[in-house]
């Protein structure tokens, strides 16, 4: 079966693809081995046990599927927390989906609507045994039913009990975004059905959240060998664990994203991150009174004073990604899986259920990995989605389990392994040293455990949360009320602001606007366009204008004609325009009808009208990112086009050694981008040069004075007032070279005999620079700095991406420039509208540079030989 057909980008691009899939096609039709592309295929040598173990499942798969070859899905893996969001959202924008896709539960209703998932009920139903006619109208069934009816199936005890259980359905089984006209209904042979369910992907491996402590920690601060009971019981143990002294905290909870390190406190008070109402509309859903209580209590682990037996203490809470040499966090959540425990000490690390909160709930996040099939897979090899289905299957199945389980035994690691998945596998758990409680643990999780956000577009759901709990525990007010203990003055500052976030969550996530106010958005958003548009045609008008008046003029005021050579001068000019109109023009037609959709990259896009600039208009994001590129624009044009035009005017004043000079300032552009990337990371990490040197001093200082300052160990690109301009720095260390030698070839043509003048006037050296050299290149650096002007508000996403990823974000990204933020929107989560209309907005901003830039252009005469450029 196939989609809508895509819209080609261009016709050669289209040409390309469709020899590589006529190609492919016939390589199938000869009986080619097909080709699986799968999330968690292993590449290379593996590494750990864990790699071993993904190895020899893949290799059991290979063998029971002899003709197939099994391949991984490789991806741009990028900074700033989201690879796992995003690389499989940009191989399906970049038409290489692997067959068997990776799917979360936060972007699992993301993938449904957007139709990137084929549905997998009759594969299901054939593992389960049932026969064709007991599921011909399963598709209408609820989840319960549906359930119910797989339980009859002679294989469900067998292989499906387990790995799908009762909390994990609402997941996978989702509402069919086709309905009436769903075309796997019509292949499978069943009635069609307006409503009606789908299951969409299968799990792999199933998590649990626990809480983690360190049993050293606990005893130096004279507290028992368990987790604590209650939450209030947690907070007094870590106020009692922590002791800076000795670099102990009593808690970790990490600030990068706090709406997830503290969604277990939102669980075990009752609350919920997204919920959803009577009418089947998702809303997010951390504004309850619930989650308010919730997260006052957290306000108290971060900002609440106390006094232990080291002193008065600030908090207790570790606020790192990871411990640094030597410190230590005493307790923290973690998944209760194999891979936490082959990473710890069990005679060191002790575990267990998440502590009560005040309704004697507790707060399990459930979660899991899971696969799907691509929609798309069956465009290359009719064959590949029922092979990717296999895999799916396979690769969490009992045959895996048993193969990861006999693995991890061979390597002397058994007792990191369940003791339900040693006895599957055939072996004896006391036979191994496990964890004590682990079953009983996994059990209580399993018990309380929700499952973590998967609405509409729940992929950004901790983003907000994080924004919102960011604000709280950062407001003066809150700070304040937790210092003096006036918990329900916080709590009621913090409820104002959980609501506040909500409102802007439930606009931005997912969609939620009033009518009246989205009516008022359209109006602003109908004048906004109307005005670009008009700015787009006045512009043009005014180009033309400008070069009409540049063209020469025979002496009876017409324009001057050359006829002779006038042909053979467009025939010139026609590679270059068709260029110009196949890569530059034909895009800016495409992208200007991407504007007014809700653009879908399988094909399935439906026009919106002008609600893709009414929501960019009024994005606090995007306005945000723009204000970040003024600032990277500002610090550019003081630092990054000044630093060559005054390297130029040096270098061409030194006496000696100019080609020395010049060459070592070029080097640097002879250097990779990405080892410039990775050498300026690596000056800014906590162990990079940069700590290093700024130790130096602090060492000096304690030697001289008798001072104890202690060494930095700072990460400076997580410091958001100096992260942009730090992102700047090895741009400007890069192109600094390459950018002089322009302004330097111009200073060349400077007459020798303006200098000797300047001489004979008095001049000095900065004299001559003054009176001779500047105003010499004057018209180039005019040129220049209005190019570099637009080019400094459009680029920088490049290096940023590569540094930063965009963070920190406290709460909007210190580095997001615009041109990052619109990458994020277009691939990183597949709204190529709302991209495409920023893109509009921000050109027409930049437009009166350029025709600035044009009239310039217009107004320069170049001269051969000696002669400089000039402005008429």
């Amino acid at each position: 079966m196939r989609p809508a057909p895509r819209h080609a980008a261009v016709p050669f691009a289209a040409a390309l693809f469709a020899a590589a899939a006529l190609s492919a096609r016939a390589a199938a039709d000869a009986g080619g081995a097909p080709v699986i592309r799968s999330w968690g295929v292993p590449s290379g040598e593996p590494q750990g046990v864990e790699g071993e173990c993904d190895v020899r499942v893949a290799d059991a798969f290979r063998a029971r599927h002899p003709g197939v070859r099994l391949e991984p899905a490789g991806g741009l893996v990028l900074p700033g927390g989201r690879a796992m969001d995003t690389t499989p959202l940009m191989q399906i924008a970049g038409d290489v989906a692997p067959d068997a896709l990776y799917v979360n539960f936060r972007q699992s209703d993301t993938y449904v609507r957007n139709r990137f998932l084929m549905p997998l009920d009759a594969w299901l139903e054939r593992e389960d045994g049932l026969a064709p006619e007991a599921t011909r109208g399963a598709h209408a069934l609820s989840n319960e039913e549906y359930l119910a009816l797989l339980r009859t199936g002679p294989r469900f005890e067998e292989e499906m009990r387990d790995r799908l259980p009762a909390v994990l359905w609402d997941v996978i089984r989702r509402e069919c975004p086709w309905g009436a006209d769903c075309p796997y209904l019509r292949d499978w042979g069943r009635e069609p059905c307006a409503a009606h369910r789908h299951v969409f992907a299968v799990p792999l491996r199933q998590l649990v959240t626990a809480l983690f402590y360190r049993r050293d920690v606990f005893a130096e601060a004279g507290l028992p060998d368990r987790v604590p009971e209650t939450a209030e019981e947690m907070l007094a143990w870590a106020r009692r664990a922590t002791n800076p002294a000795g670099r102990t905290w009593g808690l970790r909870l990490p600030t990068s994203e706090t709406g997830y390190s503290t969604l277990s406190f939102l669980y075990s008070w009752g609350g919920r991150a997204v919920a959803r109402g009577a009418d089947g509309a998702w809303r997010c859903a951390f504004d309850s009174p619930e989650a308010a209580d919730a997260y006052t209590f957290v306000a108290r682990l971060y900002l609440e004073p106390f006094t232990n037996a080291w002193g008065a203490l600030p908090t207790c809470v570790d606020t790192g990604e990871a411990n640094a040499p030597g410190q230590r966090s005493a307790m923290w959540f973690s998944y209760l899986d194999r891979d936490a425990f082959s990473r710890l000490d069990p005679n060191l690390v002790g575990f267990g259920p998440v502590p009560r909160g005040p309704t004697g709930l507790r707060g399990s996040e459930y979660n899991c990995s899971m696969l799907g099939v691509y929609a798309g897979s069956g465009e290359r090899d009719p064959r590949a989605p029922e092979l990717a289905w296999e895999w799916a299957w396979f690769a969490g199945g009992r045959e895996a389990r048993a193969i990861r389980a006999r693995t991890y035994v061979e390597n002397g690691l058994g007792r990191f392994v369940p003791p339900s998945a040693l006895r599957e596998a055939g072996f004896e758990p006391d036979d191994f040293a496990c964890p004590p409680g682990w079953e009983e643990t996994a059990a209580v999780a399993r018990e309380n455990g929700i499952p973590e956000p998967y609405g509409r577009n729940c992929q950004l759901v901790y983003a907000y949360m994080s924004r919102a709990i960011d604000q709280a525990r950062n407001a003066g007010a809150v700070r304040a009320a937790i210092r003096r203990g006036d918990f329900p003055a916080a709590r009621g500052r913090i409820a104002s602001i959980l609501r506040e976030r909500v409102a802007l969550a439930d606009e931005k996530m997912i969609g939620r606007v009033p009518p009246e106010k989205l009516r008022f958005r359209r109006r602003v958003a109908a004048a906004a366009v109307a005005g670009m548009a008009l700015a787009f045609v006045l512009v043009f008008r005014r180009v033309l204008r400008t070069f009409a008046a540049a063209v020469p003029r025979d002496p009876a005021g017409g324009p001057r004609r050359d006829g002779a050579g006038r042909g053979a001068a467009y025939l010139l000019l026609l590679p270059a325009l068709l260029s110009l109109a196949v890569w530059s023009y034909w895009p800016l037609a495409r992208g200007t009808a991407m504007a007014f959709q809700d653009y879908n990259v399988r094909g399935w896009s439906r026009w919106v009208g002008l609600d893709n600039f009414a929501a960019v208009l009024f994005s606090g994001e995007f306005w945000h990112a723009m204000l970040v590129s003024l600032e990277y624009a500002a610090l550019y044009l003081s630092l990054g086009f000044v630093a060559p035009i005054v390297l130029a005017l040096l270098l061409s004043e030194v006496p000696r050694g100019k080609i020395l000079y010049r060459t070592v300032y070029y080097l640097p552009a002879v250097l990779s981008g990405v080892v410039v990337i990775f050498l300026w990371k690596g000056f800014y990490g906590p162990y990079g040069a940069l700590n290093q040197m700024l130790n130096g001093c602090i060492h000096a200082v304690n030697a001289v004075f008798g001072t104890s300052f202690p060494d930095l160990a700072k990460a400076w690109l997580s410091e958001p007032k100096a992260a942009l301009l730090l992102c700047l720095l090895p741009t400007i260390w890069a192109g600094m070279g390459p950018g002089c030698l322009v302004y330097l070839a111009a200073l060349k043509t400077v007459p020798d005999d303006l200098y000797e003048a300047a001489e004979l006037e008095g001049c000095g050296l900065f004299g001559k620079i003054r009176h001779v050299s500047l105003p010499s290149i004057r018209a180039l650096v005019l040129i220049n700095f209005v190019g570099a002007a637009i080019g400094a508000m459009k680029s920088g996403g490049e290096f940023v991406l590569a540094m930063t990823g965009g963070g920190p974000y406290a709460p909007y990204g210190a580095t997001e420039v615009v041109g990052l933020h619109i990458f994020w929107e277009a691939f990183g989560y597949l709204r190529f509208g709302p991209a495409t209309a920023m893109a509009w907005v921000l050109g027409s901003m930049l437009i009166g540079f350029t025709v600035l830039q044009l009239q310039r252009l217009s107004k320069m005469e170049f001269k051969a030989g000696a002669g400089a450029a000039a402005t008429r």
